[in-house]
């Protein structure tokens, strides 16, 4: 099949899915990591139930040329995937937005190129779901190298909590929702849940707008939770479902990572909460930064971009360049 090129990006399908309905798409972004997809891609035709109808999206965030085309190259073999070439990396909520725009599933599942699954993951998300109404997203239990499974799950940010810990939010809170520190081992209804595996019904993902492009990385899923739980549905951790995570291993650890981390925690702080909130959460935060500059390598940098006010003009989002080397040669 010839490839089709569009204004921001090339896509190339390796199959043409015929209209019929799709149960699960599955939709990750690549960048500059194509080892980890391939495993990913693996991993997905190894663990989804025959039962299932899937189709993989893969969004390749401006990797370079020798990344691409390594990606390029493996998925002619498969089946079923439709591989999106961004001409800019345009980072995690707009690369997924990107996916959604060819997506033909009934479900969504989000989930992280450096993650594989353990286990019949998407039929279990879906049949949880299917049995659930009142639910809008699950996720499983994600395990790291040493099987912990503390990024599952977490809480939104709170008042309570900054200034008096997690203990005493529990047992304030009108929901009283597991903190990341708990070990649940039971379907939970949980306040947020891990980025790097996120399963949507399709059509509570449009009806709230999706991915909150303003988000370049970081705290995306602090924010589309949110939005599940004030649409009047459920978000629901269940430990049936199993899926590695390598944190880590599609972005690297950086100061302008941690940067980047904070100018996207100020903007969930700025949507979601009033302006005494606001003051209260910020003023705990420099608090915390202050004390680190004689704690942390980069302490005194990061409280001086906080001093900044960690302005999204700063982002990594207006640092990225459109390529036109590869559009040229596709």
């Amino acid at each position: 099949m010839a490839d089709m090129i569009y204004n921001f990006e090339a896509i190339y399908p390796t199959v043409n899915c015929d209209m019929k309905e799709i149960d699960v798409s599955f939709i990750t972004i690549n960048y500059n990591s194509s080892k980890y997809t391939m495993d990913l891609v693996n991993s997905v035709e190894l663990h989804t139930s025959s039962a299932l109808s899937y189709e993989m999206i893969i969004v390749d965030n401006a990797s370079n040329e020798n990344d691409f085309s390594l990606l390029k190259e493996f998925v002619k073999s498969k089946k079923n995937i439709k591989l999106i070439r961004n001409r800019i990396n345009s980072g995690f909520a707009s690369g997924n937005m990107l996916g959604v725009n060819y997506a033909q599933g009934k479900y969504y599942f989000f989930i992280n190129n450096d993650c594989k699954l353990l286990n019949d993951v998407a039929k279990i998300f879906k049949e949880f779901l299917d049995l659930n109404s009142d639910a809008s997203l699950v996720t499983g239990k994600v395990l790291d190298d040493k099987g912990n499974f503390s990024s599952s799950y977490k809480q939104f940010p709170h008042i309570v909590k900054q200034l008096f810990g997690n203990s005493v939010q529990r047992f304030v809170s009108k929901h009283k929702f597991p903190s990341n520190k708990s070990r649940l081992e039971y379907n939970s209804e949980v306040e947020v849940v891990s980025g790097s595996c996120m399963f949507f019904r399709s059509n509570d993902f449009c009806l709230i707008g999706g991915f909150d492009t303003v988000f370049f990385l970081y705290c995306e899923e602090e924010d589309i939770c949110k939005r599940v739980w004030d649409s009047g549905k459920k978000v629901f951790f269940v430990p049936e479902a199993k899926v590695y995570h390598k944190s880590g291993g599609s972005t690297n650890q950086s100061l302008s990572m941690e940067h980047e981390f904070y100018i996207s925690y100020f903007h969930l702080l700025d949507k979601h909460y009033s302006k005494i909130s606001v003051f209260v959460l910020k003023s705990a935060l420099f608090l915390k930064l202050f004390f680190r500059i004689f704690k942390k390598k980069n302490g005194l940098t990061i409280f001086l971009y906080m001093l900044n006010g960690f302005s999204t003009k700063n982002s990594l989002r207006y640092v990225q360049i459109i390529s036109k080397d590869w559009y040229c040669n596709n």
